[in-house]
């Protein structure tokens, strides 16, 4: 028995090991295709590296690249030895706080609603699972009807109910400009594990800033000493018709006071930096709606995930305000190129405890 059980948990670390590893080594080819795109970034001189870095990481056993350094520091001016370095965060620090061998079954999309019901959803039209249709009642229901349930509609969208972050495989339906083979089409195209669902129809300050995409609010939360802090949140907005927010998809990112406010400039896919929207609207006088609920609905919904210390949060705002919670990432990026380090005055201790092993006060 013991001998199983030992074999299980080899297993389960093999897993997270070859996942994290894989993440290390797409985190370093990106940091040094970003370093191009920034023209070197801060780089600042090898002797202010050595003595304000690397003093800073020997104590845990680091000697991290002075390349992050340059990404990370570029507004900055000066070295702050407390970034983290993204192959740092991949790692090290995200599987010491999350249980990530249960992030494939947490993160499906189609559990969601009963997961974390304390917080509202996109609406459901259908879902798969396993290869089953279910309806928004989790009723078995045929392909036949899945499909007429689907034509009623005029606006879905598809989504794979597992790991389907970054506005991957995402498709949309549109009843006046498509007919049923689209439909069915999806359905041999996804196969199995899927949702569609009713476009939410966002609060009208986000909906002006760019009406063709859901612009979401994404707010990281940590579960650290008792408390639920917020790292970082960032409003993902889509550009030029997009119909997607993701920067990865064309978008831009800019990061949120915590009064609501956007920070003054945003940050696009190549790096580069802008003060307003395509649009013309100055990212300074855009202010998130309802983005304290936003953050106390981050907060709920992580107090029912205790595996997991770290989480990403995507959140849209209805029209009526409410918080609407899109999907939640457990392995998320950081956001320190435009935040600061990821976890400002809390670093030493989060540090402390993930190498050297020492119990936070």
């Amino acid at each position: 028995m013991k001998r199983k059980k030992l074999r299980k948990e080899m297993l389960d670390d093999f897993y997270v090991f070859c996942y994290t590893k894989s993440k290390h080594l797409k985190t370093k080819k990106y940091a040094k295709k970003r370093i191009k795109m920034i023209h070197g970034g801060y780089n600042g001189s090898q002797k202010e590296f050595d003595t304000v870095v690397k003093p800073y990481w020997k104590k845990y056993g680091i000697h991290p690249k002075k390349y992050w350094y340059d990404i990370y520091c570029q507004s900055d001016g000066h070295y702050d030895p407390r970034y983290i370095p993204d192959t740092i965060w991949v790692s090290k620090i995200l599987p010491f706080y999350n249980a990530l061998i249960f992030r494939k079954a947490y993160t499906d999309k189609n559990f969601l609603d009963r997961l974390l019901p304390c917080v509202a959803h996109p609406e459901l039209v259908v879902k798969n699972q396993g290869g089953h249709f279910y309806d928004e009642k989790d009723r078995l229901i045929s392909r036949e009807e899945a499909r007429e349930r689907c034509l009623r509609e005029s606006r879905i969208i598809f989504k794979p109910a597992i790991f389907s972050g970054g506005g991957g495989n995402i498709q949309f339906y549109e009843a006046k400009e498509m007919g049923p083979e689209t439909i069915e089409r999806y359905f041999d195209a996804y196969k199995t594990n899927f949702v569609a669902q009713r476009i939410v129809k966002q609060h009208p300050d986000l909906a002006r800033i760019n009406e063709s995409s859901l612009n979401t609010v994404r707010v990281m939360t940590f579960h650290f000493k008792n408390r639920f802090h917020v790292l970082s949140a960032q409003l993902r907005m889509g550009t030029n018709g997009a119909k997607l927010d993701n920067v990865s998809a064309g978008g831009c990112s800019c990061s949120i006071k915590e009064d609501g406010w956007l920070w003054e400039k945003a940050v696009t896919r190549k790096s580069e930096w802008s003060d307003r929207h395509p649009n013309g609207l100055l990212f300074r006088e855009i202010r998130v709606p309802c983005y304290d609920q936003v953050v106390e609905a981050a907060k709920k919904c992580h107090a029912l995930l205790p595996y997991f210390n770290i989480i990403g949060w995507d959140f849209a705002v209805r029209e009526d305000g409410e918080p609407v919670l899109i999907e939640f990432n457990l392995m998320p990026d950081q956001n320190q190129v435009a935040g600061g380090p990821g976890f400002g005055d809390l670093t030493d201790e989060v540090l402390d405890e993930v190498f050297l092993g020492k119990t936070p006060n």
